[in-house]
């Protein structure tokens, strides 16, 4: 493909619901002329040039956090739905200086970085390099808005304000909890003044909400619509839905010929993090659809393959890994964690969903399918196979109804094509800008 617009770097963190939204990304950035480069760990290298898109890997690798850390993924995964501060203290904070310095390197020549919210170097990096910045959020939480704000933060805030003083109340609550997160983030503001950079102050320290010259919300405006305080650079672009992964992006023979066999069955997921080590929660999964007398298909890890595998026979499949897109359409109800991806993909296959969050913004993303009345909600680390059960029975033709409505709207997203146009016009104001100032 020939480029003609320069190259845009792209930096995510994070596991494949992380990536695939920013693959889809690149992609149409690409069919608008420009020449993406995605920055990311060295461990989806292949993947992402297996997309036909350029690669840079940023440290750290995974082999870098389990090495440090001496702990595998699972368990860095439990720690992570047990500790709201161990994703940064552990994870990303003790690696910012040389995630700093490896995209420095790989934004040479760029015209635009585009970053994952989390990807705070760099953020930094297009500071240092006097480049535009957008902000790329994948999550509804990350708004933090007075109107509609995150759930799942542990405040007291009110969750439907009406009364202005409503949302005078919420807006003093986020400002105090921003303010008092960005103090707690001291390896970030050490290195803001180690490079050189101004400080930051609350979410801009964080997020980049004031100084990003764009802010796109890569997911539906049905599950965060506009609100005043969005900003005007703010866009909900809608959602993505790429989701091929290397030689997955079709279905397993076994799988296909499962799904032929019989009437749809409940898909059971947890994405592709929060899944390790959870062998506990899918054989409650599956005595759930055995007391429905339904058919179930578990997408689960493959270290847990030999202890859940075992509840398997011609009612129940296992698979290590199956594209979303392909599974969900053919399912009678989805149970998943609340990824944001997975939640994307689940809107637009259109059955009901029993969303189970273990972590993070995945309580946030499941009150609001909850409110849209799609899903209903039960925590993913107190499931029981009793509570799933009497959930997903709960399940009725309103429920089919909404959201067989609902994957109609969400159908017509094309998230990555609007964040693509808007990138395309921030360049190009940039570029117009420059050109009137050499004038």
């Amino acid at each position: 493909m020939e480029y003609s617009r320069g190259k845009i770097l792209v930096a995510t963190f994070g596991t494949l619901g992380d990536l695939h939204p920013f693959v889809a990304l690149a992609h149409a950035l690409a069919r608008e002329g420009f020449c993406p480069v995605i920055a990311t760990s060295a461990a989806y290298g292949d993947y992402v040039r297996g997309e036909g898109i350029r690669f840079a890997p940023i440290r750290p690798d995974v082999d870098d956090l389990t090495g440090r850390l001496g702990m595998d993924m699972a368990e860095i995964a439990r720690r992570m739905s047990e500790d709201d501060k161990f994703l940064f203290d552990s994870l990303i904070f003790p690696h910012l200086r040389e995630s700093y310095e490896d995209l420095l390197d790989a934004c040479e020549g760029a015209v635009a970085i585009v970053s994952h919210s989390l990807a705070f170097a760099a953020r930094l990096a297009a500071e240092a390099r006097g480049l535009p910045l957008v902000t790329a959020l994948l999550s509804p939480m990350m708004l933090y808005s007075a109107y509609d704000p995150p759930h799942g933060l542990r405040m007291p805030l009110r969750s439907a304000p009406v009364w202005p003083i409503e949302i005078v109340y919420n807006r003093l609550l986020l400002w105090s909890f921003s303010h008092a997160i960005a103090l707690w983030a001291e390896p970030l503001r050490r290195l803001r003044r180690e490079v050189g950079l101004p400080p930051r102050y609350g979410l801009d320290l964080l997020l980049g909400m004031k100084t990003s010259d764009a802010v796109i919300g890569l997911f539906s405006p049905r599950l965060a619509p506009p609100q005043p305080d969005h900003g005007r650079r703010t866009l909900i672009a809608g959602h993505t839905f790429h989701d091929r992964y290397l030689e997955g992006g079709r279905l397993s023979p076994e799988l296909a010929a499962f799904l032929d066999a019989g009437d749809p069955p409940i898909v059971f997921t947890l994405g592709s993090f929060v899944v390790r080590g959870r062998a506990d929660f899918f054989r409650n999964c599956v005595a759930a659809a055995r007391r429905l007398g339904r058919r179930a298909v578990l997408l689960a890890h493959e270290d847990d393959m030999a202890d859940v595998g075992a509840n398997v026979g011609a009612d129940i499949h296992f698979s290590v890994y199956a594209p979303h897109s392909l599974v969900f359409p053919r399912a009678c109800a989805v149970v998943h964690h609340g990824g944001i991806g997975t939640t994307g993909q689940a809107m637009r296959a259109g059955w009901p969903q029993l969303v189970t969050p273990f972590l993070g913004d995945q309580f946030d993303n499941a009150e609001r399918l909850q409110r849209l009345g799609v899903a209903r909600v039960v925590d993913g680390k107190t499931a029981t196979a009793a509570a799933l059960c009497e959930e997903l029975a709960a399940f009725d033709e309103n429920y089919e109804a909404r959201a067989s409505a609902l994957a109609e709207e969400v159908g017509r997203e094309d998230g990555a094509a609007m964040g693509a146009l808007r990138i395309a016009a921030l360049v190009a104001q940039r570029e117009t800008a420059r050109e009137g100032a050499l004038v």
